[in-house]
């Protein structure tokens, strides 16, 4: 028999495998062994997978922020725009805008930087050198010596020359101006900015702080209204008016507005302080101590809350609650959590009515730095805590004495420093006792205010306005 067809093959016939074919395969093999690796490491990612925030372009970052400074929200709006100048960080405007909501916030040294920065990015731009002036002018008047008042003029002199059309440098201009007691050419610098530009919140904000400056009280009160009506909900402007009604008595519209700024943010410190400083003027002092132990609650360990603290209880004869009070606004000192001060006037811990130690309610302990006697305000501090030391009688060499000699030196000519001093020193010699000061004699605190001067805490008023600090809105005595 015999087979039919092709013969069996035992061999596979054709191509050979081509050797790069082998190579590339053997290549691919290793590194997708190699990604597997590197996935378990979680140093890569599977591709098309979402990535974990969305994108968002910098405009949108700028917009949400003038929504939050529409809605008083400044920490927030500050925050955006932060995040609106990483994303895109040579925009001029971005950082203008940041600084600017800065110092609405009391950000003065934060806003300094952000206006450096702007500089940096424009040198010869109107926006940059305004706000860089503005910036100045609120570091110098709250205190710090890195910049002067001659350079925030200068550098919006140079914005207004620049671009001349541009309102905000010259409603920055009026503001510094009137902090350098220049009120007539300040006052012609807002009206300049309410020219260009009337329904620019800072034009309305320069007319309130040029009438202001010059006592005319209730022409400030309008213009800040008007304000209000731009961006009803900036603290500044709710202070700025209760100031203003304050000075002119009227206590029930100065605590409605202290406390419309009070409403908006409750973390903020300035309106409870203002809030007491309107009581204990109008002599609701439980009322006014009421607002301080409250702002002791978000800033425990403030010297200048103690001090105010330690001023009204020294008004309510209530002399051992005053001391450590005011011992912490004038050498500091330690206190907990809530403020409670902790140690006496040689480092040992404070006693209670029972002779233990006092201890911290909640386990803290925080330092409080001592006020440097700089101005009115630690003037007043530092005269009523020597008075009450030698009430005290508390006369060693470093206790009444020397405290009352630091506010001699500080203001010799001031006719109160130079009466505390004086019936001080009788009660330290024997020759007045504490009850015949206190109750025979005028003291320095609540008492009848030597004519011509200013009461510590208030604003002048009429012809007394010239001898006013500067920037009554936010660095005045609340």
């Amino acid at each position: 028999m015999y087979l039919q067809g092709r013969p069996l093959r035992l061999r596979k016939t054709g191509r050979r495998s081509n050797p790069r074919r082998v190579i590339l395969l053997v290549v691919l093999i290793l590194s997708g062994v190699l990604l597997v690796g590197l996935r378990k490491q979680g140093m890569v990612q599977p591709l098309f997978i979402p990535t974990a925030q969305p994108t968002r372009i910098p405009q949108s970052y700028a917009d949400e922020a003038e929504a939050q400074f529409a809605a008083g929200n400044l920490k927030a709006a500050i925050s955006a725009y932060q995040k609106a100048t990483q994303a895109e960080p040579k925009n001029l405007d971005y950082m203008v805008a940041l600084a600017r909501i800065q110092i609405f916030a009391e950000q003065y040294t934060d806003a300094l930087a952000s206006a450096q920065l702007s500089l940096l990015i424009a040198p010869n731009d109107v926006k940059s050198r305004a706000i860089y002036a503005w910036a100045i002018d609120w570091n110098v008047t709250n205190g710090c010596s890195c910049k002067t008042l001659a350079e925030a003029e200068s550098a919006a002199v140079t914005a207004i020359a620049l671009d001349a059309n541009y309102a905000p440098a010259h409603a920055y201009y009026s503001e510094i101006l009137n902090d350098g007691g220049k009120w007539q050419q300040g006052f012609q610098e807002a009206q300049t900015a309410s020219r260009l530009a009337p329904d620019l919140l800072e034009s309305e904000r320069a007319l309130g702080y040029a009438n202001e400056s010059v006592g005319n009280y209730q022409a400030a009160i309008d213009h800040y209204k008007a304000a209000l009506k731009i961006n009803p909900n900036l603290i500044s402007l709710y202070l700025a008016l209760g100031l203003n009604y304050r000075v002119l008595l009227n206590y029930d519209q100065a605590i409605y507005y202290f406390s419309k700024a009070n409403a908006i943010d409750p973390t903020n410190v300035q309106p409870y302080l203002y809030l007491s400083r309107t009581h204990y003027q109008n002599d609701e002092l439980g009322t006014a101590i009421q607002y301080l132990q409250q702002a002791l609650q978000l800033e425990p360990a403030n010297p200048d809350i103690h001090g105010r603290l330690g001023l009204i209880l020294f008004k309510k004869r209530n002399y051992e609650g005053a001391e450590p009070e005011l011992r912490l606004a004038v050498l500091g000192g330690v206190v907990d959590g809530k403020g409670n001060p902790l140690l006496d006037d040689t480092g040992n811990p404070l006693k209670d009515a029972s002779g233990n130690a006092v201890v911290s309610a909640d386990g803290q302990t925080l330092q409080v730095p001592a006020l440097p006697l700089n101005g009115a305000v630690t003037l007043e501090y530092y005269y009523t805590y020597g008075n009450l030391l030698a009430y005290l009688t508390k006369c060693k060499p470093y206790q009444a004495p020397r405290i009352l000699q630091l506010a001699l030196n500080f203001r010799p000519d001031d006719p109160t420093v130079k009466a505390s001093y004086q019936e001080s020193m009788s009660i330290c010699n024997g020759t007045l006792t504490a009850n015949q000061a206190i109750y025979g004699t005028a003291t320095p605190v609540g008492a009848a205010t030597p004519a011509g001067a200013t009461p510590v805490g208030t604003v002048a008023t009429g012809a007394q306005a010239t001898t006013q600090a500067s920037k009554p809105t936010a660095t005045g005595t609340p």
